[in-house]
């Protein structure tokens, strides 16, 4: 009778220890598959509109990156500067598409366009500085000389000066950036001007007996 006691005894110690090594078993496969899946969200990276999400900030707007803008070859935005790269920094075009001519800041600014044929770019071959649309309309020769400096090509070397007539002067000058930007138009100039030189442009100073009123500064040497 005692040996079967002990018999039914260690019996039941058997199954009570198979029960809890089974649940250990199935406890460990349970943290090992919750690991995996902890794992595997870490390593999902979060994007710059999950972050401002959580931060509470906007994203910007991408940028198109297929649109280039042309560098400045002027200082503010001038003669041999891409209409894009010229509005940029003046605003939008103030005259409608078909005037033929571009006005920025109230009409001080002027410019006129051309899509070089070489460069395939929409570049300015000519600036007007418009004295009499500001709060200045006139100038001294060195106030219209350092307004001129900054729209003209900074690489600009001074050729020679002339008098037209008695109400425009002429200051000639090269440049070896405006011979490259408009390169298409210094070929097509030089096709019909034998005194065409790449790279040549002139700024006329036009005035009158109080002052300078205008400044034009054009690709080219014909006043």
């Amino acid at each position: 009778m005692e040996i079967h006691q002990k018999r039914l005894l260690i019996m039941a110690g058997c199954i009570a220890l198979s029960v809890t090594l089974t649940s250990c078993a199935e406890s460990t496969k349970e943290n090992k598959d919750s690991d995996n899946v902890v794992e595997k969200i870490s390593t999902v990276g979060s994007t710059p509109a999950d972050e401002a999400a959580e931060s509470g900030k906007a994203t910007e707007p991408v940028k198109d990156k297929g649109t280039t803008i042309e560098p400045l070859i002027t200082k503010t935005g001038g003669l041999g500067d891409t209409k894009e790269a010229i509005e940029q920094l003046r605003g939008s075009d103030e005259n409608g598409q078909d005037a033929g001519i571009s006005s920025y800041q109230n009409n001080s600014f002027l410019a006129i366009y051309a899509q070089d044929e070489v460069n395939k770019k929409n570049t300015a071959l000519s600036v007007t500085l418009s004295f009499e649309a500001t709060d200045t309309p006139r100038r001294s020769e060195k106030e219209a000389m350092r307004e001129a400096s900054s729209v003209i090509p900074s690489d600009a070397v001074k050729v020679k000066e002339f008098k037209i007539d008695e109400g425009r002067d002429v200051i000639q000058y090269e440049s070896k950036l405006l011979s490259e930007r408009l390169r298409g138009w210094y070929d097509l100039d030089a096709a019909n001007n034998p005194k065409s030189k790449s790279g040549a442009f002139i700024v006329i100073l036009k005035h009158d007996e109080e002052g300078i009123f205008s400044v034009v500064v054009g690709a080219g040497n014909n006043p």
